[in-house]
């Protein structure tokens, strides 16, 4: 699947108006309750790397990783003179040569890993650099919200491009096929499909097991002390290496 190409270009964008403030505020609140002190981040997936940035300027030294040479361009440029480093690989199966307090993947980036081999590698893959009791946290979609909320299809504006998305949903494999395409002065300039799975609780469990993970929380996304819900697509994982 050939994705986050040409899209790269207006991917921060699209997404200017979302509060990654609000959300690396979340990741410091998950830390100060179930972490002893984190010093360095491993970011899976991690795109234009604007959460990187801000946790940087926390004062976290940050390794992203990501499988689109064009995100991780775009990421470098942004964080020039930050301590960021950057290393383009596959989510579900690198080695990096280190190991980490903590692994974040943030904006979905479990939904990507569509099938059940590339789940366990990103997992066990990540386990490989964690310290012992590092945490690995992600947001990801909620299979019993998602069939009571089913997707629909979508247009978004934003500086002057158009965006449409159309909606496919496959139940009996826990994914959602999102074509995705931009237009501009009427030309269609992007096309790419974007293949996300969701997920239910006792399959992720398992998941984090088999890999060396004890689940310790699961909640709404940016609401620490909910529980999942059938009306919230967005789940919170918080797990830790045993």
């Amino acid at each position: 699947m050939t994705n986050f190409k040409e899209y790269s270009n207006y991917y921060d964008s699209f997404y200017k108006d979302k509060d990654y403030n609000k959300e690396v505020e979340f990741l410091e609140e998950i830390i100060k309750r179930y972490s002893s002190p984190v010093e360095n981040i491993l970011s899976l997936g991690c795109g234009t790397a604007t959460h990187d940035a801000l946790l940087a300027k926390k004062g976290f030294k940050i390794m992203g990783i990501d499988r689109s040479e064009e995100m991780l361009e775009i990421a470098k440029e942004k964080t020039r003179n930050l301590p960021i480093e950057f290393k383009c690989c596959d989510n579900s199966n690198f080695y990096l040569d280190k190991k980490f307090d903590m692994a974040i993947a943030m904006f979905n980036v479990v939904g990507y890993q569509t099938e059940n081999d590339a789940m366990e590698g990103m997992l066990k893959s990540t386990a490989n650099c964690l310290k012992e009791g590092g945490l690995l946290v992600f947001d990801c979609w909620y299979l019993p919200a998602v069939l009571k909320d089913r997707p629909f299809d979508k247009e978004k504006e934003m500086d002057g491009v158009v965006r449409k998305t159309k909606q496919t949903l496959d139940i009996e494999k826990n994914f959602l096929n999102i074509n995705l395409q931009v237009f501009k002065d009427g030309e269609k300039i992007v096309d790419e499909d974007h293949g996300m799975r969701f997920w239910t609780l006792p399959e992720l469990k398992y998941f984090l097991k088999k890999a060396g993970f004890e689940l310790v929380r699961a909640c709404k996304f940016l609401d620490l002390d909910s529980g999942v819900s059938e009306d919230n697509w967005d789940m919170f994982i918080i797990a830790k290496k045993i």
